[in-house]
C-alpha cells in the first residue's frame, strides 16, 4: 500500500485546493513545500504586490488631477508601506497551514523530488502515493549574463526598507511595468530594459507601445532593443551593459519573466514529460507520459499562468483524482497588467484575427472620453474582436482608467459567447467606465 492517496507538490492556490478537496473526500493526503506554507500570490506576488501598489494609484491619482482641483503633494512614504505589506502577510503561512492540518492533509516540509513514477523523496524520506500532483508554481527564469547574482527577485524588491535612489528593470514585462512606475511615484530614477523592439508580449502591440509613451511622459527611460549582457558593481553603485547604453543603477531587479518551477523535481525518475512551459497534460490535467502524477498551476503547461486558471485546473485535478468527468476549459480567461493606467485583455488578438475574413476590429481611441479626462488621464484606447454578421464578441484588449475591471464584462462575453447587441441591450449604470462598454460595442 502506498503511503498516502495522494501527495501534493506546493501549497499555493493550485496544491491547497487539490489537497483540501482530495482530503474533503476522505482520501488520505499529504502536502511537501520546500517555501513557506502559502504560495506565490499571497506570500510573494499577487496580493502583497496589490497592497503595494495602492499607494502609487492614490499618488498617480493626485499627480493627475494636480491643477486641475487638486493642491499639495503627495509622496509614497517607502518604509511605511512596505510594513503595511508585511502585515498583509504576516500569519498567511501559519494560517495555511492551521488550515490543511484541520483538514487531515499531512503536512511535510523540504525539497520535493522524484525517485520512482510514483514516489518522491523529501529531506530523505521517501513517500509513495496513488497520486502526485505537482503545484510547485513558477520562479525568475535564467538570465544568463555576468552578474546576473547582484539582479534582485521581485518578491525582494517588494520587502525593501529603504527604496535605493536608482532603479533598473530587467526586462519589459508585467513585473516591470508595474513596479516601475512604483518606483517613481516613490521618488526613484527609473529605467527598463527590453532586449526587443516590443515590451508585453502577451498583450496588443498598439496599446503596449501606447503605454511606453505614457510611462516616458512619467519620467520613466525605456530602453528598446536593449538586452542586459552584464552587471557589475562599481565604485558608484552598479552598472548594467547592453549594447546599446550602459545604465547606472543602485538596484537592479529582475523583470524578464517567470516559468515552470520543476527542472528540481527530477521529474525523468518518474518518466514525466515536460519542456520550457512546465508539466505537459492531457485535458484533465494529468501527465501524458505518466497517468499517476497530474499538474496545476504555473508547473503545468496549459495556460495561462494566472491565479483563477490554476484554482479551475485544481478543480479538475480534484475531480480526475475521484474519477469524475472533469476537463480544464481554457475559454475566456482575462489578464491585467497593474501598469499606471492598467492594459488588459481577454480572448483573441488583434494578430490571430487579421487572417480571418469573418473577423473585424473595432479600434476606440478613449483619450477624450469623460472617463478618461475627469481623471486627468491622457493615455487611453480599446481595440475589439467580433465576429461579423454575428456581432460576438471574441477578444478585448483595453488601456485606460479601471480597464482591470472593465476587462471583466468582455471575459463574461467570450467565455458564454455574448453577442455585442445583447452586451449594448444591456442599461449600464451611468457615468462610469462599464457604461463605456456600450460605446465599445455600438
Amino acid at each position: 500500500m502506498n503511503d498516502f492517496d495522494v501527495l501534493v507538490i506546493g501549497t499555493g492556490v493550485a496544491g491547497t485546493t487539490v489537497a483540501s478537496g482530495c482530503a474533503a473526500q476522505g482520501l488520505r493526503v499529504a502536502v511537501a513545500d520546500r517555501l513557506p506554507y502559502g504560495g506565490t500570490c499571497r506570500l510573494r506576488g499577487c496580493d502583497p504586490k496589490k497592497v503595494l501598489l495602492a499607494a502609487s494609484d492614490a499618488v498617480s491619482r493626485a499627480e493627475s488631477l494636480s491643477g486641475r482641483g487638486v493642491d499639495g503633494r503627495v509622496r509614497v512614504a517607502w518604509p511605511e508601506l512596505v510594513r503595511r505589506k508585511r502585515d498583509f502577510t504576516a500569519g498567511v503561512t501559519e494560517h495555511t497551514e492551521a488550515w490543511l492540518s484541520g483538514a487531515g492533509v499531512a503536512l511535510l516540509h523540504g525539497e520535493a523530488r522524484f525517485v520512482a513514477p510514483d514516489a518522491v523523496e523529501v529531506n530523505g524520506r521517501r513517500i509513495s502515493a496513488t497520486a502526485i500532483v505537482v503545484a510547485s508554481g513558477a520562479a525568475p527564469v535564467h538570465l544568463g549574463f555576468a552578474g546576473q547574482e547582484l539582479v534582485v527577485p521581485a518578491h525582494e524588491f517588494m520587502d525593501l526598507d529603504e527604496l535605493p535612489p536608482r532603479v533598473v528593470f530587467i526586462g519589459g514585462g508585467y513585473i516591470s511595468f508595474e513596479f516601475a512606475a512604483l518606483a517613481r511615484c516613490a521618488g526613484a530614477e527609473v529605467s527598463i530594459l527590453q532586449r526587443g523592439a516590443r515590451v508585453l508580449k502577451e498583450f496588443d502591440a498598439e496599446l503596449s507601445a501606447l503605454l511606453v509613451e505614457r510611462y516616458r511622459t512619467l519620467g520613466v527611460t525605456i530602453h528598446l532593443d536593449a538586452p542586459a549582457l552584464e552587471v557589475r558593481h562599481e565604485r558608484s553603485g552598479m552598472m548594467v551593459r547592453t549594447p546599446a547604453v550602459d545604465v547606472r543603477a543602485d538596484l537592479v531587479v529582475h523583470g524578464a519573466g517567470r516559468a515552470a518551477d520543476v527542472e528540481r523535481l527530477d521529474l525523468d525518475a518518474a518518466g514525466v514529460a515536460w519542456d520550457g512551459r512546465g508539466i505537459l497534460v492531457d485535458g484533465h490535467m494529468r501527465s501524458v507520459s505518466n497517468p499517476g502524477v497530474y499538474a496545476a498551476g504555473d508547473a503545468a503547461a496549459a495556460g495561462p499562468p494566472l491565479t483563477p486558471a490554476a484554482g479551475r485546473q485544481a478543480n479538475v485535478v480534484v475531480k480526475s483524482i475521484l474519477g469524475r468527468d472533469a476537463e480544464y476549459d481554457a475559454r475566456g480567461f482575462a489578464s491585467v497588467v497593474f501598469s499606471d493606467p492598467p492594459l488588459a485583455r481577454v480572448g483573441m488578438s488583434v494578430e490571430e484575427a487579421a487572417d480571418d475574413d469573418d473577423l473585424e476590429v473595432a479600434a476606440f481611441d478613449m483619450s477624450g472620453w469623460l472617463t478618461t479626462r475627469r481623471l486627468g488621464h491622457t493615455h487611453a484606447a480599446a481595440r475589439i474582436v467580433r465576429e461579423k454578421g454575428s456581432g460576438r464578441i471574441l477578444g478585448a484588449h483595453l488601456l485606460g482608467p479601471n480597464a482591470e475591471e472593465v476587462v471583466n464584462i468582455f471575459a463574461l462575453a467570450v467565455r458564454h459567447g455574448l453577442t455585442a447587441s445583447t452586451i449594448a441591450d444591456t442599461v449600464w449604470a451611468y457615468p462610469t467606465s462599464g457604461y463605456d462598454v456600450s460605446y465599445m460595442v455600438g
